[in-house]
C-alpha cells in the first residue's frame, strides 16, 4: 500500500463518528478539542474557573493563563468549525471550578449566547450541534429552575433511571471507585461486571448516559465498559481509545 493511500484511509478513519467517547480534560492535550475531534469523539471536558471576570481553562489555579480561556480553546474554534460545515452534534462539558458556581455558571451563560446559533437550548426544536453540560460546582437548582436553559445539569447517583430528568439531567457521571474494586487488570469479576451491566440498563430506561469518571483508563476497562452498554467512556488516551473501539 502507497504512502499516499495510507494517508487518505487515515483521514477517512478520522471523520468517522464514534458517539459514546469522551476527552477527559481535554485542555491538556496539545490541541484542544481539535484532537478528540479528529478522533472521532464527541464529547470534550474542560475545566473553568472565573477569575477577575474571565473564565479560564485549567486544572489548578497556579496553572491559568489568561490566553488560555473558554472563547479561545473552544467557543471560537467550535464557531468556525460550524461556519465550515464541518462540525457534527456533540457535547461540551464544563466543569466549573470556582467556588462560586453561580457566578461562573452566569459567566458561561453569557459567553454561549454570543454565539446563538451553536449551542441547543432544552426543548428548542430548532437543532444546534453543541449541547453544553455543567458539571463540578454547579448551582444545579439555578440551572434546572431555567425555562430554556442552554445549560444542562451532569446528574449523580440519584439522578440515574429518573427519566423525566433526562432533558435537563442527560448524563450521569460517578466515581469508579465508589462502585467497583476491580483495578482493570485480569477478568472483572462477575458480580461487579453484572453491576456494571444494570447500571448501564438503569440508564438506557431514563434515556441517560452514565459515565464513571477515575475509571482505569486501560483497554480491559474500555472493552468492558463497552460490552456493558455504558453509553459514555471517558479517557486520556484519545488515540488509544479511538482504535480500541473501531
Amino acid at each position: 500500500m502507497t504512502a499516499l493511500v495510507l494517508i487518505l484511509c487515515q483521514a477517512l478513519i478520522q471523520q468517522i463518528s464514534l458517539p459514546g467517547l469522551h476527552a477527559h480534560n481535554d485542555y491538556l492535550h496539545k490541541r484542544p478539542l481539535l484532537e478528540a475531534l479528529e478522533q472521532g469523539f464527541d464529547s470534550v471536558e474542560a475545566d473553568v474557573f472565573l477569575k477577575n471576570g474571565k473564565l479560564l481553562v485549567g486544572h489548578f489555579d497556579l496553572a491559568l493563563s489568561s490566553d488560555r480561556n473558554l472563547a479561545s480553546l473552544y467557543l471560537v474554534p467550535l464557531s468556525k468549525l460550524h461556519k465550515e460545515g464541518k462540525l457534527k452534534a456533540m457535547w461540551l462539558m464544563i466543569d466549573i471550578k470556582s467556588s462560586d458556581g453561580l457566578a461562573t455558571a452566569k459567566a458561561i451563560e453569557g459567553e454561549l449566547v454570543r454565539f446563538p446559533e451553536l449551542f441547543q437550548r432544552v426543548g428548542d426544536k430548532d437543532q444546534k450541534p453543541v449541547k453544553v453540560l455543567l458539571s463540578g460546582n454547579m448551582p444545579r437548582d439555578w440551572v434546572l429552575g431555567q425555562k430554556t436553559p442552554l445549560l444542562r445539569v451532569d446528574g449523580r447517583i440519584g439522578d440515574l433511571g429518573v427519566p423525566d430528568k433526562a432533558d435537563l439531567i442527560p448524563w450521569v457521571s460517578e466515581p469508579w471507585s465508589k462502585h467497583f474494586a476491580w483495578k482493570g487488570t485480569g477478568p472483572m469479576p462477575l458480580d461487579q461486571l453484572e453491576k456494571l451491566e444494570a447500571m448501564a440498563r438503569k440508564a438506557a430506561t431514563a434515556r441517560q448516559q452514565l459515565r464513571f469518571w477515575g475509571a482505569p483508563d486501560l483497554p480491559e476497562c474500555w472493552q468492558n465498559q463497552r460490552k456493558a452498554g455504558i453509553q459514555r467512556i471517558g479517557t486520556d488516551k484519545l488515540e488509544q481509545l479511538a482504535k480500541a473501539i473501531r
